[in-house]
């Protein structure tokens, strides 16, 4: 009783955490503080050892300067009167590599520990990425931040990251994007999921590489089925340098009359998609883990095929150019919420990957006939 003591939340190569003093000691059992952390009820959070270097005395808020030390044990309480907890071994924490490259040769590699709680977990993940990047490149003005990376769930399929971020807050942006697998699996209502590692590598540059997709055309305006013809994409650069993408897109053979192409950015996509289809939340932990790896890019130009076909989304599964006789089976039975009507059919979807950020949407009205 009276020594100073810590709660961690990220240690390692960066720190986050928090310190106080011990109340009482009994058969194993700490009470610390006096008064709640955050009064959040059930917390798993490391119990360490503390050091004050100094108090800073103030009738209005003291403070004080202070470090954590070693894992000592594990506080399990969080609550209006104290936080309590046990001493021992140390609750089971998310192992953070991160590797960071800029363009003028700064190449460092980062090693820390967060805690696996659902609120604070994927907070002082975000945070401790989004202090390193904005501690080794600056931390105002625009800049593109590409990341590649790895979240491996135990008992389930590991998430990929791939993305680019550019823009005046790309640092933060590029902080979301990998925390937010980590917020849906800690989250989800279906089981518990265990976070294995986290593996990520970011690679800066203070130009902002962006793109808009300004123009999109085919040479043959009457395309016949069966055939490929290239698609052209006249992109325009930050700096207003034209990029000219060629995309071969294969016609069906039984494809006819008339059908849309369209040319998006990943964002756009997502949420054109949402709209029309109206997809589910995924109702498991698998298909959380698929729809987490199939999210679209912002470094990809998508193109789709598109035609006038009825279809349905059932259970979160699309599908399209429905026979009238199945489409009818499956619309008697739109009382249960998970049938979606769908009016139009992919043809064929293609992705080309970009060294920029590309935003804008096009598209291309095509008549297909055989003759």
């Amino acid at each position: 009783p009276g020594d100073a003591v810590g709660v961690t939340f990220v240690s390692g190569d960066v720190e986050l955490g928090a310190t106080g003093t011990v109340t009482h000691v009994e058969d194993g059992r700490v009470y610390a503080f006096g008064h709640p952390m955050y009064n959040i009820g059930p917390i798993d959070f490391p119990m360490t050892r503390a050091f004050v270097y100094i108090v800073l005395p103030s009738l209005a808020n003291s403070a004080k300067l202070s470090s954590t030390g070693d894992i000592v044990g594990t506080f399990n309480q969080d609550r209006s009167t104290a936080i309590a907890g046990h001493l021992g071994a140390g609750p089971s924490l998310l192992p953070v590599t991160m590797t960071f490259e800029t363009d003028h040769g700064t190449n460092r590699t980062f090693h820390f520990r967060a805690v696996k709680d659902q609120m604070f977990g994927p907070l002082m993940t975000y945070t401790a990425m989004v202090n390193t990047l904005t501690s080794y490149e600056r931390q105002f003005g625009t800049a593109t931040y590409s990341v590649q990376g790895q979240l491996r769930v135990k008992n389930h399929e590991p998430i990929g990251f791939d993305n680019m971020f550019a823009g005046e807050n790309a640092a933060s942006a590029t902080s979301a994007y990998v925390v937010a697998p980590i917020t849906s699996l800690q989250n989800n209502d279906y089981e518990k999921v265990d976070l294995e590692s986290l593996e990520i590598s970011v690679k800066a540059t203070e130009q902002p590489r962006t793109a808009s997709i300004e123009r999109v055309w085919l040479d043959d305006p009457r395309p016949r089925p069966g055939r490929t013809v290239p698609l052209k994409v006249a992109l325009r650069s930050y700096r207003g340098d034209d990029i000219i993408q060629t995309i071969p897109v294969q016609i069906p053979a039984n494809a006819h009359g008339t059908l849309a192409l369209t040319v998006s950015d990943g964002a756009r996509l997502n949420q054109t998609e949402q709209r029309e289809a109206r997809l589910p939340q995924p109702r498991t932990v698998p298909l959380l883990v698929r729809a987490l790896n199939r999210a679209r890019r912002n470094n990809t130009l998508y193109v789709k095929l598109l035609a006038s076909d009825n279809g349905a989304v059932v259970g979160g599964e699309v599908l399209p150019s429905l026979p009238p006789s199945v489409l009818a089976v499956i619309e008697s039975d739109r009382s249960s919420g998970n049938v979606n009507p769908l009016q139009t059919a992919t043809l064929g979807e293609w992705q080309v990957r970009t060294d920029q950020a590309v935003s804008g949407v096009r598209s291309l009205t095509l008549q297909v006939s055989a003759n």
